[in-house]
């Protein structure tokens, strides 16, 4: 029985596509975007996080962690990255949930049996299923009998994705989803590799593909201050774009949410650059002038 890593399922999401969704995570990406506000959604392996702030020092976790990797200095619990397994034994014994595991295998009837919980809502309101991340679609072949699975329901299927997939892959998906929320991080290959570790070669060619395919496709852009939102980039997108008679983009100014579980992985937070209104509105109409029309999401 095939199976995947799934660091969360969220019910009742209204961000993820049309009407009301459950929007399953899926763990493992091949993209380091400098700006990700989801660290945990990178590795593809379980990780334990620990919330400092929410430690009381009870020192259960030292109690039950069989490699040493928690004990107690003046009365603060101090967490050794080295030698910790991400076992998740201190996760079940922290009493302030200062302690939770990222990750978890599940079967496609395990997922499915959470999503099939809101048929009724999926119905009612034009909802459906996504497959998020991470970058989805690196889950390979469970990924696709996830959206097969879904298929066969007859469930609305959106697919969130960074479009860093083999083609052969993404064909299939295209195959099967009804909707992509596509992000478009930059249009340089060289600028892309700066901004997440990889070039974009692959990235274009399945956007291209998604958008000449007849499927529903909402091109996003996380906007970074300085670093994707000058006219150059713009007038690349724009040119894109234009390729399939589009100039809707779906906008995603970069925030600090979530940079908080950097610290938590015992890793560096992100040290990026945010707007203010003032700058955003201004960036908003760089947008205009290229012939785009931006969409906050």
């Amino acid at each position: 029985m095939r199976q995947g890593m799934i660091y969360n399922i969220q019910r009742m999401s209204v961000h993820d596509g049309p009407g009301l969704r459950t929007t399953v995570f899926l763990k493992g990406c091949p993209l380091r975007c400098l700006w990700c506000s989801n660290p945990e959604s990178q590795s593809a392996v379980p990780q334990m996080l620990f919330f400092e702030n929410l430690c009381t020092g009870c020192g259960k976790c030292v109690e039950v962690c069989p490699e040493g990797a928690a004990r107690i200095v003046d009365g603060k619990v101090i967490r050794s990255i080295a030698k910790c397994t991400h076992c998740g034994l201190c996760t079940a014994s922290c009493p302030s949930k200062a302690r939770e595991m990222s990750g978890r295998l599940m079967t496609v009837e395990e997922v499915m049996d959470v999503v099939l919980k809101d048929m009724l809502f999926y119905e009612n309101s034009g909802g459906g299923v996504t497959f998020g991340g991470g970058e989805p679609t690196s889950g390979g072949e469970f990924f696709l009998d996830l959206v097969k699975a879904a298929h066969e329901e007859g469930i609305h299927v959106t697919v969130d994705t960074c479009g860093f997939c083999p083609e052969e892959r993404f064909d299939r998906t295209l195959a099967l989803a009804d909707l992509f929320l596509f992000d478009c991080k930059h249009t340089d290959p060289e600028a892309h590799r700066r901004l997440t570790g990889q070039d974009n070669t692959l990235i274009l060619r399945n956007l291209r593909a998604a958008l000449a395919s007849g499927k529903e496709v909402h091109v996003r852009m996380p906007l970074i201050p300085g670093m994707n939102d000058d006219d150059a980039n713009l007038s690349a997108l724009a040119a894109l774009l234009g390729e399939f008679g589009r100039d809707k983009v779906e906008v995603m100014p970069c925030h600090a949410f979530g940079w908080n579980k950097y610290v938590a992985l015992g890793l560096p937070a992100p040290d990026m650059p945010q707007y203010t209104p003032e700058q955003l509105s201004a960036v908003l109409d760089r947008f205009a002038k290229h012939g785009l029309v931006p969409v906050m999401v």
